[in-house]
Parts: C-alpha cells; structure tokens; sequence
C-alpha cells in the first residue's frame, strides 16, 4: 500500500495501548474519505497478531457466545471489524443491542449477562476490551449525530484520511505494477505482561497543553470537551515506549519527548477533517 504507514502508525500504537497496566485499551474508528480507499485493508495487514479478533460480521449475541471466555480471561485484547457497515445493516433492534453492548465493552467493562438467548454469563470482574472500526465518510457522517448525543463515538479515536493527487497517481501505478501481490501482514511483538509506563510532569503537561489547543473546536462547538482526548493521548505515548521497547530492548518504560513528538507527528489523522496522508518517508 502507498503512504500509509502513518495509518499503521496508529492501529499499532493502538493495539499496544492493551499492554499498559492499569490503563484501558484505546479504540478507533477509522474512516475513510470515501471507499476504495484501502482502510480494511490496512486493519487486515496486523491478522495474525495474538489477542485480536477479526470479524466480518457480529452481532452481541454472537460476540458473547464466542468470546465470553476469552474476554474475561483477558486473552482477547482487541476486536478488528475491517467493514463496521456489515454489524450495522441489520434491524434497527439487533443493531442497537450490538452498539450498546460495544460501548460498554470498550469502556466501562461488563460484568454480568442476562438475555433471553443465552445461559446467564457472570464474569468475575469488569471486562473489557479494544475496538478497531473501519468505515466510509458517507456512512459514519449518516450515523454521526445519533452516536454522538449516546457517547458512543467519543469512546473511540476518530481517524480519518483521504489521498492527495500524488498519492491517487502512485497508486495507480502500483496496482498496474501489481506491486500488491508482494505485500505482507504486520507482526507485532506484544509483552507478555502489562507494562507500567511512567509519564514525567512535565511532558503530561505538554500533552495537556497540546490536546486542549487541539479540542477547542469540540468545546465551541458543544460537541465535547476533550476529556477522553487526552486520555487517548497519554495512552498512545505510552503504546509508544512499549512498541519502541520491544524493537530495540530498552528496559526503561518512560515517556520521553521523542515519544511526544512522534505522536505528534501523526495526530494530524487525528480528528474529522480527513487530512491528505503524508507521503512515507
């Protein structure tokens, strides 16, 4: 694929963002300018990775009947759902049972399940998880206003992109090249405990600083404030010292200013404004 490593950039931190003690994992919502644009195609590239499930299609029925087990055991750290419009072209009711339960599951945890379809389900503590959603502009911005006035979408990191004249060009030219039949899936290296990460004053500060100038639009506006934004943040500069951790072995779990900056560099993805990716370098 063209320049999409800052989009990987981020599923990956994401991804890691389940391996920070005593932190939630972060979840996204990836959207596309329109389709065609490969944004399930990016999420597909890290299949294969332990604690991940990919589903085409689930409905909450079929997610705790699965993944029950796995969730409370907390094998399970993320959910991949590469096209969100399959779960959601269903009945209104089977739709919105799915929704509420994934917004619970990637917040607050659930505990207990009670259905007139399932055997009661009690876990032993609140269990929760990640999710990673891939969707067009036309059919997020349709759904927009319902999962905003819910608190559904401030749960996830809403990522966004479209492709810029030179993006669109190369890519042309890579698929007549068939430059695809050579791609390869993304591996991981994933700790195998919780890692407690350590974030200096000084740079929570910065963070602060740097996401509050970045959500004043959410606060004129009255679409938010901000809150979770920043969690969100401190959480992917974290992912980020653990990703840098496992590459090159480093044992000291802080944040520094280089992991500041490097989230920094892609959080212009970040938001709704579908920036143009940015060519790799």
């Amino acid at each position: 694929m063209i320049n999409t490593k800052d989009l990987e950039k981020i599923i990956g931190l994401c991804l890691y963002t389940a391996y920070i003690q005593e932190e939630q994992a972060v979840s996204i919502m990836l959207i596309s300018d329109r389709p065609e644009a490969g944004k399930s195609k990016v999420a597909m590239k890290f299949y294969g990775n332990k604690g991940i499930a990919f589903l085409s299609d689930v409905t909450a029925f079929a997610l705790w009947r699965d993944y029950h087990k796995e969730i409370e055991s907390g094998t399970l750290k993320h959910l991949i759902v590469p096209e969100f419009l399959a779960p959601l072209s269903r009945k209104s009711e089977t739709v919105q049972s799915f929704i509420a339960t994934l917004q619970m599951l990637i917040e607050e945890g659930i505990m207990e399940i009670h259905t007139g379809f399932l055997d009661p389900i009690k876990l032993k503590a609140p269990s929760a998880l990640g999710a990673i959603v891939c969707m067009p502009r036309r059919e997020f911005m349709q759904r927009r206003q319902g999962w905003e006035l819910s608190g559904f979408l401030s749960r996830f990191i809403v990522v966004s992109y479209t492709y810029n004249s030179n993006t669109i060009e190369d890519i042309f030219e890579s698929i007549a090249s068939r430059e695809y039949l050579g791609e390869r899936n993304i591996k991981l290296d994933f700790p195998t405990e919780p890692v407690k990460v350590e974030i200096p004053p000084a740079i929570a500060q910065a963070a602060k600083s740097y996401v509050f100038e970045q959500t004043e639009k959410l606060r004129k506006t009255g679409m938010g404030y901000g809150f979770r934004t920043l969690k969100h943040f401190l959480c992917l500069l974290c992912a980020d010292v653990i990703m840098q951790n496992a590459q090159n072995g480093n044992p000291t779990f802080e944040v520094s200013e280089d992991n500041l900056e490097k989230i920094k560099q892609v959080s212009y993805l970040i938001n709704e404004e579908f920036n143009a990716l940015r060519a790799d370098e």
